[in-house]
């Protein structure tokens, strides 16, 4: 791994003296944090299996563009190489890429204000994205095509998982996969009118970086794409809700937060529900391609199982309230 990192190093910079520090974040990819001369960048080498040239090329693109906009956060650019790429094609066949350093912490949630923040900057972000105009060749994958979000993940090997899983899973909990499944299939088409846009898709307090206790940067686009436009504040309003244990005052301070920048029509808030077990079912399925990669999805995969049925029961009992308050903030 020393090597790669070396050669990546020597794509950007004439100096070979460095050093390399790990990061709280990073599953996807293998990401460290490079200081040269006393500047801090972010290294990183790709998963082969989920980021090519193309999805390179594409993330460069929305956060050169985001870059220039004048927005209450920062994220992270790609540095040209001094070939003037935004990335290094490295002997074995992956990628790697240095990318500029955001400073921060991962912010606190615990607060009403810290909820409005949270969904001001999830309202933001996703307004800014909803004005990216450029001309891309490469859209991304959407979370709505949930057997094409990893390449090991197709319909058979989901299929396969499911059937004869790896690791213990209830019973119950994979019935209720599979019901979803056969709801998500005869529904499709209630989706087909709703709007789309660049959706980042993890705007979790995770890939959030807080400064003198405000939220200064927002990072990891590597999930973005074209997807209906909703489904960023679905996301994000489940994390809220997983976060404070359904608590109602942050819910409605994070709708509050939202609505200084997005607001939304009835029709994508009936879909609400629908849209957020699209966005577990997408989480899982990426799993398993991880699992096909190799990689141990055990922990991780069951506790996204647990909660798409815990978040599932929720909004079954709260649905009306939630719909309430988004009528009251976003209607």
């Amino acid at each position: 791994m020393q090597e790669k990192i070396d050669v990546i190093v020597r794509n950007y910079f004439e100096d070979s003296a460095y050093n390399i520090d790990p990061v709280p974040f990073g599953l996807t990819n293998l990401t460290k944090i490079l200081t040269m001369n006393d500047q801090k960048y972010v290294i990183r080498i790709y998963n082969r299996h989920t980021k090519n040239v193309e999805s390179i090329k594409f993330e460069d693109q929305i956060t050169l563009y985001l870059s220039k906009q004048n927005l209450s956060f920062v994220v992270p650019v790609f540095l040209n190489t001094n070939e003037g790429e935004q990335y290094v094609h490295l002997s074995d066949g992956t990628l790697g890429a240095i990318v500029s350093f955001v400073e921060g912490a991962v912010p606190e949630m615990s607060s009403v204000q810290q909820a409005t923040e949270f969904g001001s900057v999830v309202g933001e972000i996703s307004s800014a994205l909803s004005q990216c105009a450029a001309d891309f060749k490469f859209e991304g994958v959407p979370f709505t095509e949930i057997y094409s979000l990893h390449p090991l993940a197709d319909y058979d090997a989901v299929a396969s998982f499911i059937k004869a899983p790896p690791f213990e899973i209830p019973q119950t909990a994979l019935n209720f996969y599979e019901e979803t499944i056969c709801f998500m299939e005869q529904n499709k088409n209630e989706l087909i009118e709703l709007p789309k846009q660049l959706v980042h898709h993890d705007v979790l307090i995770y890939n959030l970086l807080s400064k003198e206790n405000k939220i200064h940067g927002v990072l990891d686009f590597d999930f973005t794409s074209l997807d209906i436009s909703f489904m960023e504040f679905t996301i994000s309003l489940n994390h809220i809700i997983q976060l404070t244990n359904g608590s109602w005052d942050m819910t409605e301070a994070f709708i509050r937060g939202y609505s200084q920048f997005r607001k939304c029509t009835y029709r994508e808030m009936n879909q609400l529900q629908f849209l957020t077990q699209i966005y577990h079912i997408a989480v899982l399925h990426i799993y398993i391609g991880q699992h096909y990669s190799g990689k141990n999805i055990e922990q991780n995969f069951n506790y996204i199982l647990s909660q798409f049925q815990t978040r599932n029961d929720w909004l079954n009992k709260h649905l009306s309230s939630i719909n309430q308050l988004i009528e009251d903030y976003l209607l």
